[in-house]
């Protein structure tokens, strides 16, 4: 049975860095009119929107902003799961041969070990397998590393925006600098502008682009992890011989239930 973990508490985070941001203005002047100002957040978020369309798809787009489900809801990995999984197949091939991993492929519930352990039942040449293992990898976490990149490059937009209603504040400046309103109104929004562009970036997209970067690092641990079994178990390793390997590839991470380290039994 699959379990989900949840992490809303990014959102509370998230209020605080902006209470953080603008709370000690709105103390100081004792006004929102100071740090709300929608022509500079347009010229902003409007630059920022404009420039990530052009630079890639609105598919690419879209699945970008889909994949930030996974900063709230998304499955608890079970190691114990994973390792029982692993060395039930060790031990049924080498009791009774590779076909026989059809036998239990099905029960499987890991993805990418599901799809491993086809492979290495339909091709049992190692270094072919292994190709083919690595090439199922680089597909199935393309996307992620676009994900990744798209809020990176948001990152990188902003800023730049940011400049650009500075500037955009300065000419207004120039122009009607007979207009003290005017003039005020034109130095508000280089700064707010600027403010927004770099907050955004700071706060926001390159936080969300370090996330997704973080939930990735996990998933490409787990499939070297099976990788990196399935061709102990091409080779016809012991089931002993691979528990004590996952034992040492997760020594350095983690893994704990209910406060003690998962044994991995052989």
């Amino acid at each position: 049975m699959k379990t989900y973990k949840y992490g809303f508490e990014m959102i509370f985070i998230l209020i605080v860095g902006l209470l953080a941001l603008f709370v000690p203005v709105i103390v100081k002047t004792k006004s929102l009119s100071y740090i709300i100002a929608p022509h500079a957040f347009l010229i902003v978020m409007g630059g920022t929107i404009c420039a990530i369309c052009i630079s890639f798809s609105i598919k690419e787009l879209l699945n970008a902003f889909c994949s930030l489900k996974l900063l709230f809801v998304r499955e608890k990995k079970d190691w114990t799961i994973l390792a029982d999984d692993i060395l039930e197949l060790a031990k049924i091939v080498r009791a009774k041969g590779f076909l026989a991993i059809g036998e239990v492929v099905d029960y499987i519930q890991n993805p990418f070990l599901n799809k491993a352990a086809r492979n290495l039942m339909e091709e049992t040449d190692v270094k072919t397998l292994e190709e083919n293992l690595r090439l199922l990898c680089f597909y199935d976490n393309k996307d992620d590393f676009k994900n990744i990149e798209i809020f990176e490059e948001m990152g990188g937009y902003a800023p730049t925006f940011g400049m650009v209603g500075a500037l955009m504040g300065l000419i207004q400046i120039s122009a009607i600098s007979s207009d003290p309103k005017a003039l005020l109104s034109g130095i508000a929004t280089a700064f707010i502008a600027t403010v927004y562009g770099v907050g955004s970036a700071n706060l926001i997209f390159l936080p969300l682009a370090k996330k997704l970067k973080n939930i990735l690092d996990e998933k490409l641990l787990e499939q070297e992890i099976i990788l990196s079994s399935i061709l102990d178990i091409a080779n016809m390793q012991s089931s002993v011989v691979i528990s004590e390997k996952l034992n040492k590839m997760l020594c350095d991470k983690e893994i704990i239930n209910e406060g003690k380290v998962i044994p991995f039994a052989a």
